[in-house]
């Protein structure tokens, strides 16, 4: 079964996925390089300041995405013949929302902080990319085709242009500023390359096509999303809002080093999870037996990938982080070994997340995001004062532990356990590594 699956889908999914791949390589690479400069150059505090304002700029991106990354790409494919309209009624969407973010965020900052407070103008500047971020439904479409090389080609220029951009800022000295603007560049630059993608496609920016009917359709379909995703931001950022308030900049500073680093190991398994989507969708749709197959490959491949991760970052970490960074980010080499114990809880949680979606089972996403949030916030509350960042990093492993395996509670889930369980199975190893 398994083979017969990769011989259907193998090319077309290999090749997609190696795209992915060596974007996220080149993000991994060039990123990790230019990172450790700019962290280096600004120091703890103002690298601090800076994931703060990152923090708030992602609790308020719910607006300019408004649930339609989930269901997008899923869309894309039950609607044929209707994608043009798709396109551009999801567009004008996107914009509308992007436009109350940018709003609410500077609004939330001024009450909170105060109009003055100099954290207003960094917060507009990163929050003006929702904007051109609305442009991101032409890659839902690619997705939904697997051709997702158009799309990673735009973005991956935009990130090499803005990462030498980065360069220019560390060897002139420049304020935080124009390193916080770095972001929003990093945004309108990639929205230029999606556009000129469309150049030879058989779709077409027109926003007169907008659709209100289908708009409205979207928006109650995508509304669970939307609101689980607002969930599933705090739940991940808020533990960076709350080391700050407590244990203040310089601490978060050096907390967020290590959970960028952290990312760069999500980058991969999100890669491959995006490219099963479609897959899982039209198997879904087909035939049980082959929608099993294809979630218990996908569940092998980020069961192996986070056993592999999880060795690596508990052995090297703290060296590899004192020797990119230096002694002004001490502790977060601790930091990033405890996060590490949790890649597979994470990874298998992107997994089962796409089950979810292709079943648009839309409350149970929120009633686990809910749950993870609530008790990631409570132990955050409880550990922090105790242990520091450390005990930010034992919040974020136990919350996702739970977040990740409620789908057991979950009836008619089609022997989740099982499949969660099969890439331990040695035979099920070997027939991987065969095929």
């Amino acid at each position: 079964m398994i083979k017969r699956l990769i011989d259907k889908i193998g090319r077309k999914l290999l090749g997609n996925s190696m795209w992915l791949f060596i974007d996220k390589l080149v993000r991994l690479f060039v990123g990790l390089f230019v990172g450790v400069l700019v962290a280096r150059y600004l120091g703890p505090e103002k690298m601090g300041i800076w994931n703060y304002c990152i923090a708030i700029f992602t609790f308020f991106i719910v607006f300019p995405s408004l649930g339609l990354e989930y269901i997008g790409p899923r869309e894309f494919v039950n609607r044929s013949g209707e994608e043009e309209k798709l396109l551009n009624t999801s567009i004008v969407l996107k914009f509308i929302g992007a436009t109350l973010g940018i709003v609410f965020a500077v609004l939330f900052m001024g009450f909170f902080k105060g109009f003055s407070s100099y954290l207003i103008p960094l917060i507009f500047i990163l929050t003006s990319g929702y904007l051109f971020q609305s442009l991101d439904v032409i890659d839902y479409y690619y997705q939904s085709k697997l051709e997702q090389k158009k799309s990673v080609i735009a973005r991956m220029i935009a990130f090499v242009l803005v990462s030498l951009y980065k360069l220019y800022l560390v060897q002139s000295g420049a304020p935080l500023i124009w390193f916080v603007a770095s972001s929003t560049i990093d945004f309108g630059l990639g929205a230029i390359g999606l556009i000129y993608s469309l150049k030879k496609s058989p779709i077409q920016l027109k926003l007169k096509t907008f659709d209100w009917e289908l708009a409205k359709a979207l928006l109650k379909d995508s509304l669970v999303f939307s609101i689980s995703a607002l969930v599933i931001v705090i739940y991940y950022k808020i533990d960076q809002i709350m080391v700050t308030e407590i244990l203040g900049e310089q601490e978060n500073g050096i907390y967020s080093i290590a959970i960028r680093i952290y990312e760069l190991f999500t980058l991969l398994p999100a890669v491959l999870v995006s490219s099963f989507l479609p897959v899982l969708t039209q198997n879904y749709k087909k035939n049980g037996l082959e929608f099993k197959a294809s979630l218990k490959q996908l569940y092998s491949i980020v069961t192996y990938l986070a056993l592999i991760f999880t060795i690596g970052v508990w052995f090297f970490g703290p060296w590899v982080m004192n020797l990119l960074y230096g002694e002004a980010y001490e502790g977060s080499g601790e930091v990033l070994q405890i996060i590490g114990l949790g890649f597979y809880f994470v990874f298998i949680g992107m997994a089962t997340g796409s089950y979810l979606i292709v079943r648009n089972l839309k409350k149970f996403i929120f009633f686990k995001s809910i749950i993870g949030l609530g008790l990631n916030i409570g132990l955050n509350l409880w550990l922090i004062p105790k242990m520091g960042i450390i005990g930010a990093a034992i919040a974020s492993m136990v919350s996702n532990f739970v977040s990740t395996f409620l789908i057991l509670a979950l009836k008619d889930n089609h022997s989740q356990l099982e499949l969660i369980l099969s890439p331990f199975n040695l035979s099920s190893i070997r027939r991987f590594l065969k095929y």
